[in-house]
């Protein structure tokens, strides 16, 4: 349902992009947001996104709720922070704003596969400069990754690609990707730089075309 429903696409492009990469239409149709979440697993999108948009986890048990910012609800591979006694009954995200940019790429050897690596970004453009600024990984560590030193380096600048280029730089010197059959370290370091430039040209192209719009 979410990867076709009007409302998350008018309020969560990014949500809606991201989740035509998730598996295949049969696990869609079966799986809910809340169950890949409470999974946890740090190669899938709904656990991403709920990092990267700084979503709230909704837990229930006989004890009452308990709201758990997504920050602390992922904890390592395949583990939450939830109590033995507790289930997610439901995730918030707060809708971006119709000026946002963002950009979403994800590479699989397969589509449907896990990704090597993914990359996804919001920003606003405000004066020409990138205000805002938000970026989340997955697939190159154990658990979804908020990026806040990336973040540093492209708030404020004009996402020229002298800043696009320090990112991918930077990205190569701060991840710590696992090597496995599928993939090594360095390739998916590399292939990090690789899909932030791709996700950043993106999303400052639809931030500057809605503040063209907008005027």
């Amino acid at each position: 349902m979410t990867a076709t429903d009007p409302i998350i696409r008018q309020h969560l492009p990014i949500v809606h992009e991201a989740m035509h990469h998730v598996t295949h239409m049969t696990v869609r149709n079966r799986g809910t947001f809340g169950g890949s979440v409470a999974h946890a697993d740090p190669a899938t999108e709904m656990p991403m996104m709920t990092r990267f948009l700084g979503g709230t986890v909704i837990a229930s048990s006989q004890r009452g709720r308990r709201e758990i910012p997504a920050a602390d609800f992922f904890v390592g591979s395949l583990v939450n922070s939830l109590e033995p006694d507790e289930f997610v009954i439901r995730v918030e995200l707060d809708a971006m704003r119709p000026d946002a940019g963002w950009g979403f790429e994800e590479f699989a050897k397969r589509h449907g596969d896990f990704a090597l690596a993914c990359f996804a970004t919001t920003l606003h453009c405000v004066d020409g400069r990138a205000s805002d600024v938000r970026v989340g990984m997955m697939g190159v560590g154990e658990t979804q990754l908020r990026l806040e030193e990336i973040e540093g380096i492209i708030e404020g600048t004009d996402v020229s690609e002298p800043v696009l280029d320090t990112v991918a730089d930077r990205l190569a010197g701060i991840l710590t990707p696992n090597t496995d059959i599928h993939a090594s370290a360095d390739y998916r370091r590399h292939l990090s730089g690789v899909l932030a430039k791709r996700a950043l040209r993106a999303a400052w192209s639809r931030a500057n075309h809605e503040r063209l719009q907008a005027r």
